[in-house]
């Protein structure tokens, strides 16, 4: 995930004398990447990649945070100044309150959080705000919606604001979406509902709320806006995760939620709201918040020695120096709250401790032992590496081609990314390749080995590995004596069938069913004693090429081969080979077979 930070806003958490760009090296060595630094205005702006196990850091405070354990290591006396999460709360909470009625299925909300603010006023927001948020990428609405935007990056936690007016009866329902379901976001997009997503219903049955994604346009705050709910909350992330893709509907609370928030952050996010809703809307808040918990107590340890790190990463630290590392990282007894979901093992520490101690300060050495041997040659990646091999060295070049395609003619996405490209390919084609490339060069011979996607009832569409071999070369008889040849090659005896349009010749081939009989075995035939005798025949072509070879072979078993030696036309000139493995073949045993011949 791709955040920006603004080096201003980092250092109102970051008390460093590091300059930009040494905390640019620092954090890009040894935490999040620090991708770019681009001038707005007269602040710099960082963009940070933050690999998705990381929810943590995908905030201000979060990078703080990090910069502050990893910046001491790279000589830059630093310190956090101040902690948002570990505040006193300014209200109490109970489970229930008189100004809102609420029902929670609690298997999709593992913490649910309101308070009620009332008499704000919504107004422009003030001109410091609208800079923090422009700097991010965001643009100022009014001061009720910003802050939730400004906290969202700040603090790395969504809330939602509701009209609470607009609530109907003043009760909230939290359940699973029925199917067919439709709601009015926030952006003004009707979302006809998949099933299973969580929602919120108020007392007239209509949905304001599609949860952890966006909030319904009936409950939106507007300018004559007096009482605001403030929701703060948690949800199972596999929900957030599936509605979101197949809704095609991504927003950066979505982002956020579907990689497993902390509950621990909830309160702490509400209470700076809060505040911010004194300064900015003047608004006042109740002195008792909802708040329903529907998950156990959080309390992890993970544990491993001294020698255990060192061994892994092939050093010596001080169990003193191994305990400061990630003391400065929050884990002591007990792993942090922040980092509960991707600390799970004694080899996350060893993670840790490598990342923060510094990869480029980790010894360089290279691998001792036997070179690894080659794959089984009855493998999936053995045969095709023999087939792509085979096909290079008979000239065809390798190619590939999009899963997607544009036409009706294969599996339609719910969710595409593009309006162009909507559609799973159910075969493989070449002829846009083809079409884009033959006026550049005389002759393509292209393949290609490649899935391809076929319908199945109730699931997932099945993944079938195919290959596609297709030239521009219209002789047929060379393209099936390639394929011949790949049969002989595979040891594997499998129909097919070359299709011809004016422009190129192609072939698909479903490996799926060919790879798994593939075999390098082969079967002896002892050299006959007796020498063969060989004959010319000139035949005109009257049906099928290998119905004609096939009626020849049917005529007497002393056939053994048939060879095409020449063609003008119609006209074949075949090379026939007579063999008998138990008496030398004379004129007169050749000769019934060689009027058999003339009569075809």
């Amino acid at each position: 995930m791709q955040i920006l930070i603004p080096d201003s806003w980092l250092r109102e958490y970051l008390q460093t004398d590091a300059k930009l760009k040494e905390i640019q090296k620092a954090l890009s060595l040894c935490g999040p990447s620090v991708e770019r630094m681009h001038k707005s205005g007269d602040d710099f702006i960082y963009d940070i990649e933050v690999t998705t196990n990381r929810v943590d850091c995908m905030s201000v405070y979060g990078i703080a945070r990090e910069a502050a354990a990893i910046l001491p290591r790279f000589n830059h006396p630093t310190k956090l100044l101040s902690d948002p999460f570990d505040t006193k709360l300014s209200f109490k909470t109970a489970d229930s309150v008189d100004y809102l009625k609420v029902k929670i299925d609690p298997t999709l909300c593992s913490r649910f959080s309101a308070i009620l603010i009332k008499n704000v006023s919504v107004k422009p927001p003030p001109n410091w705000l609208i800079k923090k948020l422009e700097s991010v990428g965001m643009r100022g609405l009014n001061n009720v919606v910003d802050i939730s935007n400004l906290l969202m990056h700040e603090l790395g936690q969504p809330t939602h604001t509701f009209d609470y007016d607009k609530i109907a009866d003043r009760l909230m329902t939290l359940r699973e979406s029925r199917v067919g379901e439709s709601i009015i976001t926030l952006d003004g997009k009707t979302h006809k509902l998949p099933g299973q997503d969580i929602v919120i219903e108020d007392g007239s049955g209509k949905l304001i709320d599609l949860c952890g994604i966006m909030g319904g346009l009936n409950s939106a705050v507007g300018n004559d806006t007096k009482n605001v709910l403030l929701f703060v909350q948690t949800y199972k992330p596999n929900h957030i995760r599936r509605t979101s893709m197949a809704l095609a509907h991504r927003t950066s609370a979505a982002v956020l939620f579907e990689k497993g928030l902390p509950s621990e952050s909830v309160l702490p996010t509400m209470e700076k709201a809060l505040q911010l809703f004194k300064d900015l809307t003047g608004g006042q808040p109740e002195t008792t918040a909802i708040d329903i918990i529907n998950e156990k107590a959080y309390s992890k340890s993970v544990t491993a020695s001294p020698d255990f790190i060192n061994s892994r990463l092939g050093i010596d630290l001080a169990p003193k120096e191994i305990k400061d590392i990630l003391a400065s990282i929050g884990i002591t007894d007990k792993i942090p709250w922040w980092r509960k979901s991707d600390i799970n093992i004694p080899e996350d520490l060893v993670e840790e401790v490598a990342r923060i101690y510094g990869y480029h300060n980790l010894p360089s050495q290279l691998m001792s032992g036997p070179l690894p041997t080659n794959r089984a040659n009855d493998s999936e990646f053995y045969w095709i590496s023999r087939i792509k091999s085979a096909l290079k060295h008979w000239g065809f070049t390798e190619t590939y081609t999009y899963s997607l395609v544009r036409e009706d003619s294969g599996l339609r996405l719910k969710n595409p990314l593009s309006s162009e490209w909507t559609y799973l390919r159910t075969s493989l084609s070449h002829s846009q390749v083809i079409s884009e490339n033959l006026g550049r060069v005389k002759q393509l011979n292209l393949f290609e080995i490649a899935n391809v996607y076929l319908p199945q009832k109730n699931g997932l569409p099945t993944e079938e590995m195919h290959l596609l071999i297709s030239t521009t070369d219209l002789n047929h008889s060379k393209l099936k004596g390639t394929i011949e040849a790949l049969q002989i090659d595979l040891g594997a005896d499998f129909h097919f069938q070359i299709d011809a349009n004016p422009t190129c010749l192609s072939c698909e081939i479903d490996l799926s069913k060919i790879l798994p009989t593939a075999t390098s075995l082969r079967k002896f035939t002892p050299i006959s004693q007796f020498p063969p005798i060989i004959e010319d025949i000139n035949v005109t072509l009257n049906t099928n090429y290998d119905t004609l070879i096939n009626q020849i072979k049917k005529i007497s078993p002393l056939i053994k081969q048939v060879d095409l030696i020449d063609k003008f036309g119609d006209k074949f000139t075949l090379r026939l080979t007579f063999h008998s493995d138990t008496k030398q073949l004379s004129s007169s045993d050749i000769a019934p077979i060689r009027e058999k011949l003339f009569r075809l």
